[in-house]
């Protein structure tokens, strides 16, 4: 007669579940920190090239709104009206047009407002980085340390 205990059978069930068990652990807590670093990203502007004018755009404020836009859609100041700045942030606004005219059409806000370009392969990267799928869009980013900075908010659209 071939019998088995029923000692051994619930031992072999308990092994089954603990090892499901440890492997769902380990798949959540990778989930989790995966959301967790990949929700907000970081820019080195020691690393990344953002012309202001004529000269490379070096960071010297805590916090900043990151505007993203094109300014053949539509002008800068009717976007800059629409930005929520309660914390009366300058608001860095980085034209995809590339087009260095456009912040003459920042109307009594200029001083708020640094107009940056790059080039394309610059522009392209922040674009990725963001996740920017829709022009005009916004983010604050705030500094971590030197000139890191990080994203503080989610993308805003407009």
């Amino acid at each position: 007669m071939n019998f088995k205990c029923p000692v051994v059978f619930v031992k072999n069930k308990m092994r089954f579940f603990a090892s499901f068990f440890a492997a769902a652990m380990v798949g959540i807590a990778f989930a989790y920190f995966n959301y967790k670093f990949s929700r907000f990203n970081f820019i080195d502007f020691s690393q990344a090239v953002l012309y202001s004018q004529s000269e490379i755009f070096a960071p010297q404020d805590e916090a900043y709104i990151t505007l993203i836009f094109s300014s053949s859609q539509e002008s800068a100041s009717a976007i800059a009206k629409r930005i929520n700045n309660r914390r009366n942030l300058t608001i860095l606004a980085i034209d995809l047009a590339q087009n260095r005219e456009s912040c003459d059409d920042f109307s009594g806000a200029k001083s708020r407002v640094i107009c940056l370009t790059a080039g394309i392969n610059t522009l392209l990267s922040y674009v990725r980085r963001f996740n920017i799928d829709h022009s005009p869009s916004a983010f604050v980013i705030e500094r971590q340390k030197n000139s890191l900075y990080k994203q503080a908010t989610l993308v805003e659209k407009f």
